[in-house]
């Protein structure tokens, strides 16, 4: 199989990675693999044939040739259409097997040489995080560029968050990770605003706030799961006692007897806890 180069595209791909590839990889630290793809890239010794030189060895891996069912593949547009296969992995050189390595996207190079194939392109759509590699969460030759379940692809990392505790929300019958975190996203939204996208009666602004509402949701909520009621903290009163801890109230959590504590507890009087517009709502009565 021949691919046709766009001798163009071929000229603007090569300004562009000679220009940013090997800057973003020199660093102090720099290994000598990378210092040899740093001259690699500088070098810019790149193949005449584009993919069918790389295809004469790698067209036995499917996971190699699935790039042609993904956006990185389509001839038309993309590395594959410019310089293809060595757009991403660097010139060839006198690459045959392991004579002269190409870039990969493994942990044998920097995460900013990793990032820096990635930013060549995409620098308009993502900010990338300076200690985590964007091929640790996207699957470059599949398919679905990003994981299938994206989920599972948070819970990798943030078991506790995305796994142990989200079995016990709510939130888990309608949301995934990234309808409230954007892993993107450089100034990503308040804990609030990001609760009141979905929350919006519960914005405000009210005649009479309650402070830990209007400072962090999570104060009170675990938006990642519960097993209380409301993905509550803790229940009421323990919840309420915690900062409102008045010896003598009828609601006193050590008074398990008392009528007060069943039910709802403290929202049994309180219950507009979130904020009152009520003339005599101090107390968020109803």
């Amino acid at each position: 199989m021949r691919i046709l180069q766009n001798i163009g595209m071929l000229t603007a791909f090569i300004a562009m990675t000679i220009l940013s590839v090997p800057s973003a990889l020199a660093n102090e630290s720099t290994t000598p693999l990378e210092q040899k793809l740093i001259n690699k890239f500088t070098e810019a010794n790149y193949s005449n044939k584009g993919a069918d030189t790389c295809l004469m060895c790698h067209k036995k891996s499917p996971s190699v040739m699935a790039i042609f069912n993904t956006p990185h593949g389509d001839t038309n547009k993309g590395p594959m259409s410019g310089l293809q296969c060595e757009a991403c992995h660097g010139p060839q050189g006198k690459h045959k097997g392991k004579n002269e390595p190409m870039l990969s996207f493994g942990d044998d190079i920097s995460i900013e040489g990793r990032n820096s194939v990635c930013e060549s392109c995409h620098t308009q759509e993502h900010t990338p995080f300076h200690d985590q590699a964007c091929s640790d969460c996207h699957n470059i030759h599949q398919a679905e560029l990003a994981a299938e379940q994206p989920q599972a692809q948070c819970a990798s990392c943030h078991m506790q968050q995305a796994s142990a505790e989200f079995k016990r929300s709510t939130h888990l019958d309608n949301l995934t990770c990234s309808d409230c975190h954007n892993p993107h996203e450089e100034a990503p939204l308040s804990v609030n605003d990001t609760c009141y996208s979905c929350h919006a009666e519960k914005r405000g602004p009210t005649l009479w706030e309650h402070s830990p509402v209007t400072e962090d949701c999570t104060t009170c909520h675990n938006p990642h799961g519960s097993v209380n009621d409301n993905l509550l903290n803790s229940r009421a009163p323990q919840l309420c006692q915690s900062c409102h801890n008045q010896a003598g109230h009828s609601g006193d959590i050590h008074n398990s007897l008392d009528g007060f504590t069943q039910g709802q507890s403290c929202m049994n009087c309180h219950s507009k806890i979130h904020g009152s517009n009520h003339p005599s709502g101090h107390l968020f009565e109803k």
